[in-house]
């Protein structure tokens, strides 16, 4: 039973891949859709699932197919984590791609053509698709999946499950065996719950990719100001809120992270709520919209967030997104009132932040 769900994981994450790739046509997930297809046929040709199915082939016939479906899912997650980190580009990481399908073809077929045992065969494919794992898990954590969420299991078990694969050619005659097993299908459920969420998860780009608002970091007092400047970012489908009221009214053009405790489903596709303690959680949200063109943020909510989280871990946060928005050369406005904060808070808050003249 454990091998039939193996499986159809893996065929459903290939499946979520695609779909992926199709809504977003990202080049690194076209390449990690091949890779998964051909981790799915990779399953297929081991004899237990086979067995499964009701087939029995010879295992001296599967042993060649399997460890050359081995190197290319690895040279293909090896490319997807290259495009990943931004470095598919550079002479130095193509000649490792192609490197890496001179050395593991020619282990085959010098493995095969000495008639050696299915231990030596996949002595170098399976350590060398493990290492591939684990650099795509790295490199999703690092780029792509930075928010703490659902999504996060994708890369994290896919770097724990190339892990596993790195020692097989000291584990897989030993007594860890099949613990290991055991702990890989448990991974590859991490990677397919997660895998799940990475592939809904979606960041619009804004309509219109400028404002014209300066760059920098402001606050604003004005109600008014701040009314309009909503207008502006409903027109234009640009700028990230950050708020304790969502529009009720009006359905948002723009990402809107709606700050409550209370968890209910979305009022619709561009309304999030986010706990008010998941500060960590709403800077990488912001980061993510911001590297897909939003240029501005605006926070009209920031003493909720000194109550909730203390003025100190609030500052920090705040300081986070004013060192993003300066790295994408977007606004970031805090709208407040200095009768709210302490004399000292707001002598603090002014050094970091100008008051935005509209």
């Amino acid at each position: 039973m454990l091998e039939i769900v193996n499986v159809l994981m893996r065929f459903f994450m290939w499946v979520l891949a695609t779909y992926r790739w199709k809504r977003k046509q990202e080049n690194f997930m076209l390449l990690l859709s091949i890779a998964l297809w051909i981790d799915f046929l990779a399953a297929l040709t081991q004899r237990p699932i086979l067995e499964k199915l009701g087939e029995t082939p010879e295992i001296t016939a599967l042993a060649p197919l399997l460890s050359l479906f081995a190197i290319a899912e690895g040279i293909l997650l090896i490319a997807t984590s290259l495009y990943v980190l931004n470095r598919f580009k550079t002479l130095r990481e193509q000649f490792v791609v192609v490197l890496s399908v001179i050395v593991g073809s020619t282990y085959v077929l010098l493995a095969v053509l000495l008639s050696q045992p299915p231990g030596v065969l996949f002595a170098f494919p399976i350590p060398f698709t493990g290492f591939s794992l684990m650099l795509l898990g790295y490199a999703l954590l690092r780029k792509e999946v930075s928010f703490k969420n659902v999504a996060t299991l994708f890369p994290l078990g896919a770097f724990l499950l190339g892990l596993i694969n790195l020692t097989y050619p000291i584990t897989i005659k030993t007594h860890l065996a099949f613990y290991l097993y055991g702990a890989g299908a448990v991974f590859r459920g991490m990677m397919f719950i997660g895998m799940i969420k990475y592939a809904l998860f979606h960041v619009k780009p804004p309509r219109v990719p400028t404002l014209d608002i300066p760059p920098g970091a402001f606050y604003l007092e004005s109600a008014e100001h701040l009314e309009a400047l909503l207008q502006k970012m409903q027109s234009a489908g640009n700028g990230i809120l950050i708020t304790r009221e969502p529009p009720r009214d009006t359905v948002p053009t723009f990402p809107v992270f709606w700050i409550t405790r209370v968890t209910q489903p979305p009022i619709n596709e561009n309304i999030m709520t986010v706990s008010p303690t998941d500060i960590g959680i709403l800077v990488d949200l912001v980061k993510r919209h911001l590297e897909k063109g939003h240029s501005l943020v605006v926070i009209d909510c920031f003493e909720y967030l000194v109550l909730e989280n203390g003025f100190e871990n609030a500052f920090k946060f705040l300081l986070s997104l004013k060192d993003y928005a300066t790295e994408f050369g977007a606004t970031l406005i805090v709208a407040t009132d200095p009768s709210l904060h302490s004399k000292k808070q707001w002598v603090i808050l002014t050094r970091e932040l100008e008051k935005l003249e509209l």
